[in-house]
């Protein structure tokens, strides 16, 4: 049989020596505790159970009165329970619900399957799932960067429901970007929520769609990235300092590989290098490239060939990211010149130039060559060319940015191409 008494729960004191007087529910081996909002030192409780056990009710004081009364009301539910229903079927958890459920006109089961539900229906768990199930480190990267600034305008956002996040929300958060983010960045946020959410209205997670109101950002037109072609000569030729000269030579050698992006080529193994060809799969988008491989691209490769990896800087660090920082800090100090007392002389060739603008200048380069767009974006393995040109011709389209990459080699170089302008661009 159910039964009910005192327990002075000492495992955490509430307040010094103070702690929670509850309600101790036991029934067949099963234990659950009863909260009932009153606190007792140890000597106090030891007092007013003597008090309750041995004094009569006129001598009780006003927190022995008030604890008695308590238990009684669950006394006397639980008696009314077992003549109602059957106890002995059911556990002490569900009694104790009943019980506080009866007294207090609150029912405990009702707010847990609440609770529950709207745990269920919370916007963030999804949201980290959605971003851990990106394919590649960079786009998941991305989408935290989008959790680090919406934790930063909501504090509450971790109890946010589906519901929580709408057309209000979503314009107070683009107002709380906009006052340190471009235009761009706030777009690639709303872009990265908005996937979320329609990730949860394909699982049947929610209804809700706030961006069928909410307009994202408008695209700005973003800085050129690009060197010209008189530029990425200059740079190719200038008299750097010694430091300074693998992170040029490598800048060389992606804009050799048609942009080829950092992480691919510091990450490429030598068994890369098939007949000739560089052949790898692009980290972000996992897409298969295959490039020619040209003398001048081939001499840089010797020149820092590594042992498990193609190139050597991966054997010294053992971050792509970390090398990459160092790559544009001294990419953008080409033209500085430093005494000993570390004073700067001179002026940067490039100022804001990365590792991602060798993807832009062949690009420009290309163009400046008049080799079509779509040859130049077959080369850069942009999607949109791939929808529009048929598996058939893969092999005479590999050929074809063969040689536009020889032209844009040779103009940097200041050569006539051997390269047919007819033969790549036709």
């Amino acid at each position: 049989m159910a039964k009910v008494t005192f327990y002075l729960d000492t495992r955490k004191a509430v307040e010094g020596d103070i702690f929670p007087l509850v309600l101790n529910l036991a029934h067949k081996c099963q234990t659950s505790r009863i909260p009932i909002g009153m606190r007792f030192s140890k000597e106090d409780w030891e007092a007013t159970q003597l008090m309750l056990a041995n004094e009569p009710r006129v001598r009780w004081t006003a927190k022995a009165e008030e604890a008695y009364s308590v238990k009684a009301q669950y006394d006397v539910s639980l008696s009314r329970l077992a003549k109602e229903e059957d106890v002995e079927a059911m556990g002490a958890k569900e009694i104790r619900d009943r019980l506080v459920e009866m007294v207090t006109g609150v029912n405990k089961a009702k707010i847990r399957e609440k609770r529950a539900k709207a745990k269920k229906n919370l916007f963030l768990p999804h949201y980290r799932a959605f971003m851990e199930s990106r394919a590649t480190a960079g786009t998941r990267e991305m989408y935290n960067r989008t959790l680090k600034k919406m934790k930063e305008y909501d504090a509450e956002i971790e109890n946010r429901t589906y519901e929580e996040i709408d057309k209000d929300w979503l314009i107070g958060f683009d107002a709380h970007l906009q006052t340190t983010t471009c235009a761009n960045i706030r777009n690639m946020h709303f872009r990265n929520i908005r996937a979320a959410f329609n990730g949860a209205i394909d699982d049947d997670l929610t209804t809700c769609d706030p961006f069928r109101k909410f307009k994202l950002p408008k695209l700005e037109e973003t800085r050129k990235r690009a060197l010209t072609l008189e530029q990425i000569q200059m740079l190719k030729c200038y008299p750097c300092e010694p430091w300074q000269e693998e992170y040029r030579d490598l800048f060389m050698l992606q804009f050799y590989l048609i942009g080829v992006n950092l992480v691919d080529l510091l990450t490429a193994k030598p068994e890369d290098i098939v007949n000739g060809r560089f052949e790898y799969r692009r980290d972000k988008t996992h897409k298969l490239y295959s490039i020619k491989i040209e003398k001048e691209a081939m001499d840089i490769i010797e020149k820092y060939r590594g042992k498990d990896y193609l190139l050597s800087p991966m054997e010294r660090y053992t971050n792509h990211k970390n090398y990459m920082q160092h790559m544009n800090r001294a990419l953008q100090k080409i033209g500085l010149h430093y005494t000993t007392s570390q004073e700067k002389k001179g002026q940067a060739l490039f100022p804001d130039i990365t590792t991602y603008w060798s993807r832009h200048t062949w690009a420009t380069v290309a163009s400046s060559l008049d080799i079509p767009m779509e040859l130049i974006g077959r080369a850069l393995g942009h999607s949109w060319v791939n929808k529009t040109i048929t598996s058939v011709y893969i092999d005479f389209d590999t050929r074809k940015v063969d040689d536009a990459n020889r032209m844009v080699i040779d103009a940097v170089l200041g050569k006539k191409s051997k390269a047919r302008k007819k033969k790549a661009v036709a």
